[in-house]
């Protein structure tokens, strides 16, 4: 009977239902681990480096700064 109503799951049906849970590194994110690697040798890093790892950082603090740490590198290779 069209008036019937259906029974939802109790879990979500589809794997982007349970993106929110997924691991940062399955979602394309840095790991933990890279991130702490990528810390320590951070005085050593280039521009490019960083370049690469910004899209990665999921964390909006740890973003900021690693930007504002490239604007300085290139600011500096500028010369401004």
């Amino acid at each position: 009977m069209a008036s019937e109503l259906i029974d939802e799951p109790e879990e979500p049906s589809s794997p982007a239902c349970l993106a929110h849970e997924a691991d940062d590194a399955y979602m394309g994110f840095a790991t933990k681990a890279e991130i702490t690697a990528f810390l320590e040798t951070l005085e050593a890093t280039e521009a490019d480096a960083i370049r690469k790892m910004l899209p990665r950082i999921r964390d909006d603090i740890l973003h900021k700064e690693l930007s504002v740490r490239l604007a300085a590198i290139e600011s500096m290779k500028s010369g401004t």
